[in-house]
């Protein structure tokens, strides 16, 4: 055999090798939280059971999905408000039908960042007051108050104000908005409860991720994010939810949605697609928030 068809056969063989590699639970558990924090005390004693997940796109509670199948399992009313929807292939529902009522537009007409088709990367974040120039704040405002007083929940989920989950605007933007409107009490809620990742868990997948991205040439957003808005991350934590007896229909949820979301979702739920429900729900095992009392 001629070198250079040596050189051939060993390139395939070892790229046909990488295709094929499976994780195995050694490498899912170094993504896993290191970190404990208490157990939440809350939600068990609430009387209203009325909850809203408000996300500026719906797969956004990807990391609080298994909260929101469990609090729907013990008899809460739950619905989610999202910019933009997606369908579950081959059928006219969202994938959030799955966990809870299912999710609802915010604005009928989807405008709420004009000019975003002209971002070269929508995704990366960018300062806090340019937020405010690019955003209709006080048409979201208007939506937001009138959809979450006539559901009147006695708790919201969204993600944190600070940093959005990994510093997308659109999540920021959202996630502040809301804050400000509970603060000035504007909106009927007695909590708010923002969906963050543990430092460990942050960290990790941002070593995992920024070389990808880089080969795949494309700017990574959590990075950027914590040093334009000189943080370390997201927010500590202040309670956790285990979820383990959510495995399977949280797995269900986020397997529901179209591959062009899935290929999102594998960016930050490393390896969800190589393990069954019981195993990866077994070390990813827990859901983290950040509360804010009225």
């Amino acid at each position: 055999m001629g070198t250079i068809k040596l050189i051939t056969l060993v390139v395939l063989i070892t790229t046909m090798a990488a295709c094929t590699y499976k994780p195995t639970i050694e490498d899912l558990k170094k993504f896993a939280a290191t970190e404990n924090y208490p157990e939440d005390s809350y939600l068990d004693t609430v009387a209203n059971k009325r909850a809203l997940v408000i996300v500026a796109h719906d797969d956004d509670d990807c990391m609080m999905s298994g909260t929101i199948a469990k609090l729907t399992a013990n008899g809460w009313t739950i619905k989610q408000l999202s910019f933009e929807l997606h369908h579950m292939p081959g059928e006219n529902k969202n994938p959030a039908h799955i966990i809870c009522e299912g999710s609802e537009k915010i604005l009928e007409d989807g405008l709420y960042r004009p000019g975003e088709d002209t971002v070269k990367y929508p995704y990366m974040p960018i300062p806090y007051d340019e937020i405010k120039n690019q955003y209709l704040h006080e048409k979201v405002a208007d939506a937001l108050i009138t959809q979450i007083n006539e559901f009147n929940p006695s708790v919201l989920f969204t993600l944190d104000n600070i940093k959005g989950g990994y510093g997308h605007p659109d999540h920021v933007f959202l996630s502040q908005l809301v804050l400000d409107l509970f603060n000035e009490g504007k909106i009927n809620a007695q909590w708010i409860y923002q969906s963050v990742l543990t430092k460990h868990v942050e960290t990790e997948i941002d070593k995992y991720m920024t070389p990808k991205m880089e080969k795949w040439g494309y700017p990574q957003a959590s990075p950027a994010a914590n040093e334009l808005y000189g943080i370390e991350g997201m927010p500590e934590a202040v309670v956790q939810i285990n979820i383990i007896n959510q495995a399977e229909i949280k797995m269900a949820y986020l397997r529901a949605y179209p591959e062009n979301v899935r290929k999102n979702l594998r960016k930050f739920l490393i390896y969800y697609e190589d393990f069954d429900a019981e195993t990866y729900f077994s070390v990813w095992d827990r859901e983290f928030f950040r509360t804010i009392e009225k």
